[in-house]
C-alpha cells in the first residue's frame, strides 16, 4: 500500500510538471508592451472574493488592492475580513502576489476542554491568517490560454485558533480555459500539501496539512455591461496522510489525523458586477457534497491600477469609412 501511494504521488506529480513544460514550449512570442491580447481579453479578470485574485497578470508593472468581504458558514455562521493585496507583474508572462487575511470578527471553536453545549463557538475578533505569496507564470499555446501558478503560504496566522498549521505549506495549480463568444470554459489541475490554498475563493474554516490533489472543470458567462457569472465543480483528492487543525487546548493543537480527512467536493457559483474601472462588487455560494455544508459570501474589491480598457477591433464598415 506505501508503494502505491508512493508511485501515485510521483505519477501525478511528473503529469503536472509535464503539462507546464508543454504550455511552455508552445507559447507564442509578444512584445514586453501591452498585455497580450487574446480571445479572452475582451474582459478584465474579475476580482474573486476573498482573495484579490489574479492581481498582477492583467495589470502594469506594481499593483495594490483589497477585498472587504463577510461571508457565511453554516457550521460557524457569519464572519467578516479585510484581504489586502500587492502585485508586480515583470512581463508579459511572470508576475508575483501576496495576500494577507485579516478577520474582524469570526466564530471559532472554543478551546475549553470540556465547553459547555451553549459555548462551543467564541468570538474572535483581529485575527491573522496565513500569508499567501502567488508566482504566475501565463502563456498562451494556439488552442488555449494556461497559466500556472505555485503558491505558498507563510505561517502567520493565528495558531492557538486553528488559522495556520504552524508550517510553510505549497500548492502547484495549472489553469487552462478557452473564449468562445461570451463563454469561456475552464480545467485546472494541481497538487500541493494544504487544502488552504486549494480554491481560495472560498473561506474554509479549518486549516489542513498533507500531500493532496485537486481538479476542477467549469464555464463562465458575460453578461450584461461587464457582469461575469461563473459555475465550478471541484474534485479534493488526498494522496497520502493528512492532518486537520483547529483551536489549541492545554497548549496542543487538536489535530484530526486520517487518510481521507481532507476529501472534499462540491460546486461553487461565483458572480462578479463592476461598479466602476477600479471597483468590483462580488459574491459566491460553495456547497460541499462530502461535508455537507454551505458557504455564501458578499464582498467589494477595491484596485488602486485599473486595468487598461481592451480596444476594440474596427469592423469592415469602420475601415471602409
Amino acid at each position: 500500500m506505501a508503494l502505491f501511494r508512493f508511485h501515485g504521488t510521483t505519477l501525478c506529480l511528473s503529469f503536472l510538471l509535464g503539462v507546464s513544460s508543454l504550455a511552455v514550449s508552445q507559447t507564442l512570442t509578444v512584445s514586453d508592451g501591452d498585455p497580450p491580447q487574446s480571445s479572452s481579453a475582451t474582459r478584465a479578470e474579475p476580482a474573486a472574493i476573498p482573495e484579490v485574485s489574479d492581481l498582477s497578470p492583467v495589470l502594469p508593472r506594481f499593483n495594490a488592492g483589497i477585498t472587504f468581504s463577510s461571508y457565511h458558514e453554516s457550521a460557524t455562521g457569519w464572519a467578516t475580513l479585510a484581504t489586502p493585496a500587492v502585485g508586480y507583474r515583470f512581463n508579459n508572462t511572470f508576475s508575483v502576489d501576496a495576500t494577507l487575511p485579516i478577520y474582524f470578527y469570526r466564530l471559532a471553536e472554543s478551546r475549553s476542554r470540556r465547553p459547555r453545549p451553549n459555548a462551543r463557538l467564541v468570538n474572535q475578533r483581529g485575527e491573522l491568517g496565513d500569508v499567501v505569496l502567488g508566482f504566475h507564470a501565463q502563456f498562451q499555446p494556439r488552442p488555449f490560454e494556461y497559466q500556472a501558478t505555485v503558491a505558498v503560504t507563510a505561517p502567520s496566522g493565528d495558531e492557538a485558533y486553528g488559522l495556520t498549521s504552524g508550517r510553510v505549506t505549497f500548492d502547484l495549480n495549472n489553469h487552462f480555459e478557452r473564449t468562445y463568444g461570451r463563454f469561456t470554459p475552464n480545467v485546472e489541475i494541481g497538487a500541493g500539501d494544504s487544502s488552504t490554498l486549494v480554491n481560495r475563493q472560498v473561506n474554509k474554516i479549518y486549516t489542513s496539512l498533507g500531500p493532496l490533489a485537486h481538479f476542477q472543470i467549469g464555464i463562465g458567462a458575460e453578461l450584461l455591461r461587464g457582469i461575469f457569472f461563473e459555475c465550478d465543480t471541484y474534485e479534493q483528492l488526498p494522496i497520502g496522510d493528512q492532518k486537520i487543525y483547529s483551536a489549541y487546548r492545554a497548549h496542543r493543537p487538536t489535530v484530526v489525523t486520517g487518510y481521507n480527512v481532507t476529501e472534499d467536493n462540491g460546486f461553487t457559483n461565483s458572480l462578479d458586477i463592476p461598479i466602476d474601472a477600479n471597483t468590483t462588487f462580488s459574491g459566491y455560494y460553495s456547497r460541499s457534497l462530502r461535508r455537507y455544508t454551505d458557504t455564501a459570501a458578499v464582498g467589494i474589491t477595491y484596485v488602486l491600477r485599473a486595468p487598461r480598457p481592451v480596444e476594440e477591433e474596427p469592423s469592415i464598415d469602420d475601415l471602409l469609412r
